[in-house]
């Protein structure tokens, strides 16, 4: 059998295999959305016949065979389905304050590729983006759309969650889990390896990463005296849509991603 080459995440409801099916194919199906079929039809020209890959965030990933197609729907037959080990054993949590929309999309994009499981968007003093009310719905699609094509494209059966977007202080005053991290440019603070010398079984991780122009000092300090380790990617200044990425994965090749 052909290998597919193209690969989709669908809701679960989309994704249809019937208990007690007794190995009848024809009992496992997905009803494609118009969004997919745009693509699939459009830009990749795929009809019936066409193999691709399906996955729904169960952590299964099903191969499947376009049956039918029209301008807004398509229906695809599962033949088969595995779970791979694609999903980092560590559950990272970029709170990344909010830049530039190309260079958060880009953030998104990377950050998702290398495991990350969470994103919370940071409204800081320095954050010169703006975010009105009736325009966070459309934002919040479209952000959920591109961590949908970076889990695809990366070979991830689960898609990152993403939160609305929130004030530092607001953030910092939610009681979340982990080894809490902020990402500092100042000489002096502990490299990132330091942090995990004793740490072998963390599991979940938070991660600040500043605006362009970094937090403010007592932006800083707050988020200290709120429990985060302060935290230096070396000696060199990275820009806001480099830092995380690097953290993450320095990260996942310390503790998270390793035979």
């Amino acid at each position: 059998m052909t290998e597919p080459r193209h690969r989709i995440f669908l809701k679960a409801s989309r994704v249809h295999i019937s208990e007690g099916s007794g190995g009848d194919k024809d009992s496992a199906w997905a009803d494609i959305d118009p969004d997919n079929v745009h693509h699939l039809r459009h830009v990749l020209r795929l009809g019936p016949g066409a193999m691709i890959r399906i996955f729904d965030g169960s952590g299964s990933e099903y191969e499947a065979r376009i049956v039918d197609s029209k301008p807004r729907r398509m229906t695809a037959r599962i033949l088969g389905s595995i779970k791979p080990e694609t999903e980092s054993p560590l559950r990272i949590t970029l709170a990344q304050a909010l830049i530039k929309e190309d260079n958060f999309d880009r953030i998104l994009t990377s950050c998702t590729e290398l495991g990350c499981a969470c994103f919370i968007p940071l409204i800081t003093r320095r954050t010169v983006v703006k975010t009105r009310k009736a325009d966070l719905t459309g934002k919040m699609r479209r952000w959920d759309k591109i961590l949908e094509r970076a889990a695809a494209q990366s070979g991830r059966v689960k898609v990152p969650e993403i939160d609305a977007p929130r004030n530092l202080a607001e953030f910092l005053a939610e009681d979340r889990p982990g080894l809490k991290l902020i990402l500092s440019p100042k000489k002096g603070e502990s490299g990132i390896s330091r942090i995990f010398d004793e740490k072998e079984r963390i599991k979940e991780l938070v991660i600040i990463s500043g605006p362009e122009g970094g937090l403010e000092d007592d932006e800083e300090r707050l988020a200290i005296d709120s429990g985060y380790h302060a935290i230096s990617l070396g000696p060199r200044i990275l820009r806001a849509e480099t830092a995380g990425a690097a953290a993450i994965a320095l990260i996942q090749y310390l503790i998270g991603d390793v035979d």
